[in-house]
């Protein structure tokens, strides 16, 4: 089993607008696993916290193998969200480990 963590931070300086891309952001990651066969396991959690460092979005996706974790990352649906990433998210950070 390979798990890819994500960590994010979001763009938007306003309160409302953040809250709204977060919004939208974590719907569309929550919809990948009923279009992306290879996700075994997805879950979204935001950060309630408000602490100089912290990020604002962990993203965990658990698949079998490293040729799933990439058909996950070149999936059209996944570039969709990748493609909303791009314009809420300032920056992003990632780690793969096996389990």
């Amino acid at each position: 089993m390979l798990k890819h963590v994500v960590l994010m931070r979001m763009k938007s300086e306003s309160s409302v607008q953040k809250e709204l891309d977060l919004k939208q952001l974590i719907g569309a990651l929550e919809a990948l696993p009923n279009t992306v066969a290879q996700i075994e396991k997805l879950d979204v959690v935001r950060n309630v916290v408000d602490r100089p460092g912290n990020w604002d979005l962990a993203l965990t996706v658990e698949v079998s193998d490293e040729d799933a974790l990439e058909q996950y990352r070149t999936h059209p649906e996944h570039l969709k969200v990748a493609s909303l990433i791009d314009h809420v998210v300032a920056d992003r950070c990632a780690v793969d480990s096996l389990h």
